[in-house]
This record gives structure tokens, sequence and C-alpha cells, in this order.
């Protein structure tokens, strides 16, 4: 809901401040509130709800009259940008550039967001088997499971395999979710100024949440040496000193590596859709 209101902002930006625009502005929240309620009831997801409410309202000039705003009080589009279905995803604009609308944006940020979530999932998973044979090997060094230590170091191989074969599935799968934003680097494209206000926006909330995880991901690889310092000292010699201290080195590095991955994934897709200028 805060993105339709950010858009609804820059939708009356520039126009003058008088009582018809202001009840004007208040009437259109209402039916673009409305209308993102009932497709969220529909069971639509939260980015396409709100592409088909800027698809459906964002245009002032085509709805001023419903809302009874003069025609020249609804133009606050610079000329070139003044375009019929702003939301097509083949709209060209006055140079001949893409023109990448708010709806569109919203779409590619969400798809770069999971493909880096997907991508930090894979990193991670990796980095974790080999925590795999280590642990398998230190539970079979227990006396009471000496006799199963060779089952438990076959499981320990195994965890290694499957832990690196979902990581590679994952990493795979990442790339598979920005397949049709090609486009962004092969053609010319470009934003409008609504689009662009809104990143902007979003770009500067996102700072502090992406320094925190950043953080967060940075002290967990540099602490994860700590419980094989931690259990070598209280223990010496069994499985806490030499299996599960140096197995959480790798779980700890991993969700390290994780959230430093994901915390600039937002911001990447910022940068990019504001570099389209």
């Amino acid at each position: 809901m805060e993105v339709l209101k950010n858009y609804l902002e820059t939708m009356f930006a520039k126009m003058p401040e008088t009582e018809d625009v202001a009840r004007a502005k208040q009437e259109l929240w209402s039916m673009m509130e409305d209308k993102y309620n009932e497709l969220i009831a529909e069971g639509k997801h939260e980015n396409e709800a709100i592409g088909t409410v800027i698809s459906e309202f964002g245009n002032l000039e085509e709805i001023s009259e419903s809302l009874g705003l003069k025609k020249d009080e609804a133009k606050e589009e610079p000329k070139e940008f003044s375009l019929e279905n702003r939301t097509n995803s083949e709209q060209i604009n006055y140079s001949g550039k893409r023109l990448v609308a708010l709806d569109e944006a919203l779409a590619y940020i969400s798809d770069v967001t999971a493909s880096r979530f997907l991508l930090g999932l894979g990193v991670m998973f990796c980095i974790f088997a080999p925590a795999g044979p280590i642990l398998g090997s230190g539970l079979g060094n227990v006396f009471f499971l000496r006799l199963i230590s060779g089952l438990l170091n076959g499981l320990g191989v195994t965890l290694l395999f499957v832990l690196s074969g979902i990581g590679v599935g994952l990493i795979v799968l990442s790339s598979a979710r920005k397949k049709e934003w090609k486009y962004l680097r092969k053609k010319e494209c470009c934003i409008d100024y609504e689009t662009r206000d809104y990143v902007k926006n979003e770009k500067d909330i996102n700072g502090v949440r992406k320094s925190l995880m950043l953080s967060l991901g940075i002290v967990l690889c540099c602490i994860s040496v700590a419980p094989v310092v931690f259990f070598g000292t209280i223990f010496d010699g069994n499985f806490f000193s030499e299996a599960l201290g140096p197995s959480m080195i790798f779980l700890l590095t991993g969700i390290g590596v994780f959230f430093i991955l994901f915390s600039s994934a937002k911001e990447d897709a910022y940068k990019k859709l504001l570099s389209l200028g």
C-alpha cells in the first residue's frame, strides 16, 4: 500500500493545491485502495495487484473527467511522456527508447530480489556441505557410536553431495529468474519521472536495511572460528573440539555469506533502473 501512496503523491505533485484537486486525490485514493484490497482478496501477489491498480488508475489525464478535474489540471506529466497505456511493455518514448513503466519496474525488482535470494541460499548450502563428513567422522568416534562409525561416515559423505547438489541447483535456478530482463542490457531503455522518483525513494529507505544485513553477514564470518577456540579450550580431543567446532565454521560462514549476498539484492535493482535515466 505504501507504494500506491507514493505513486499517488507523485501523480499530484505538480497539481495546484485547490479544493477540487484535494477532493479528486482523496477520491482516487479510495478507488485505488478498494481495487488493491479486492485483488489481494482474489489471491493476487502484492506486486501484481499494485501493477494492475496503477495500469487502471495511473493515467490522471484519462480519468480526470470522472474525478471532476479540468483537462489542463490533469496534465502533470511532461509532454514527451504523455503516452497512452503507459504500462504497455512495448511502450516507446519520444527518443525511441523502450519505456519501463512502474509496474514493470516493480516486477523487475521482485525478480532480482528473488534471484539473489536463491543465489544466496545456493552458495550457503555449498558452504555447508563440508560440514557433513566432519560431523559424520566425529560422531563415529563417540564411544557408544563406534559400532556404526562406517554408516555415520557414509551419511556424512552423502550429506556433502546432497547439500552441494541443492546448492548448485539453486544457483542455476537463480539465473533463470532474470532471463526475461535481458532486454534491459541489450536494448536502450528509460524510465519515466514517476518511476524514477519512486525508485530513488525506495533506494534511500532500503539503505539502512542493506547496511544491517551486510554488517550481520560480516560479523558472522568473522566469529565463525569462535566455536573452535571455545570448544578447544573447554574440551580436549572429543566430539565438540574435533567435529562440532570445525563444522560450525562452515555453518556460520555460510549464513554470513548469505546475508552479504542478499543485502545488496534490491540495491542492485534500484541502481540498474536509475541508470536507465
